[in-house]
């Protein structure tokens, strides 16, 4: 099967969702294409979205999703893209799981990214209800309990000293593959934060949450609640087989480069969410989408391209 469409989104997250209900408003022809393999789904609870503060991240989508059903130019289909190329005149080509084929000469991607959790028995199980990523979106949950941070790099450095707005007890336990210069030991000890050795083992309490962190050295931290600045890389290959750069270092890296409007350089790509920015957070991911489809609704309409049936 082979179906064009003005506009082809691939990524049915909040980025992705967000961007497709700006387009169907604007008379777009729009396809999102979601996998429904989001990022948040381990989380119970999505936080700093404006009126709905602690609501379940896959019900946010379902309403997103619900919410475009009035828009007949947008169609929503639940499916993985295989792959995909830009031909010379641009058109982006798409392929589907289902064997489909979709062409777009506008694209965007929103696949997002996915966290490279070091090899801890018991973190990925407790991923997102004991273990976390970010206290701004779970650190009022936990407020004043201990911390355990686990230091895979040195974004766990930054992310130790953030942590300090939420307990004043908190413990970095690096990586065995993450060597700690002595000076940033340092310089947390000052600041009141231990550290110990690698924490090798989580076990898990009734509530989900980390009832003991087992250390290399044998020793326990009891119930605590741990954090992660895990490396992360993209969930999908197509934002460097279609010709994106991603950084390389630093607190963005993993990350596709992006202008500040999300436009990637590439002629009709654009890239938004997690998969772009470095504040992992629904709203976050809500506003980039919104911002892009704005964009390029601009665009096209600069460029006298009216959205079809409307009889211009």
């Amino acid at each position: 099967m082979s179906t064009d469409s003005e506009i082809a989104i691939v990524g049915g997250g909040p980025a992705g969702l967000s961007a497709a209900l700006v387009l169907g408003r604007s008379r777009r022809a729009v396809v999102v294409f979601d996998a429904g393999k989001p990022r948040n789904a381990p989380s119970p609870a999505a936080h700093n979205v404006y009126t709905r503060d602690g609501a379940s991240p896959l019900e946010l989508n379902r309403i997103a999703r619900e919410q475009l059903v009035p828009y007949p130019s947008v169609e929503v289909r639940s499916q993985a893209v295989t792959d995909a190329e830009q031909s010379p005149d641009g058109t982006f080509v798409l392929h589907d799981a289902q064997g489909g084929r979709t062409t777009a000469r506008h694209l965007i991607l929103a696949t997002g990214v996915v966290d490279e959790q070091p090899e801890i028995e018991g973190l990925a199980e407790l991923w997102g209800t004991g273990v976390f990523h970010c206290p701004y979106c779970h650190g009022w949950e936990v407020r004043d309990e201990p911390f355990v941070l686990v230091a895979v790099d040195p974004r766990g450095l930054h992310l130790a000293r953030v942590l300090r707005g939420w307990s004043s007890d908190i413990t970095l336990c690096p990586a065995p593959t993450f060597a700690l210069p002595e000076e940033e030991a340092s310089a947390l000890r000052e600041l009141g934060i231990r550290i110990r050795p690698a924490v090798t083992r989580l076990e898990p309490g009734d509530d989900g949450r980390v009832a003991d962190a087992v250390l290399a050295d044998g020793s326990h931290t009891g119930p605590c609640a741990v954090f992660l600045a895990a490396p992360v890389r993209q969930r999908s290959n197509l934002p460097e087989k279609l010709g994106c750069t991603l950084h390389t270092e630093g607190m963005f890296a993993g990350l596709v480069k992006v202008d500040e409007r999300g436009f990637s350089g590439v002629d009709g790509l654009w890239v938004v969410g997690d998969a772009s920015q470095g504040f992992p957070q629904v709203i976050a991911a809500a506003y980039e989408g919104t911002l892009a489809a704005g964009m390029i609704n601009g665009e096209l309409l600069m460029a006298g391209v009216l959205p079809r049936g409307t009889g211009a």
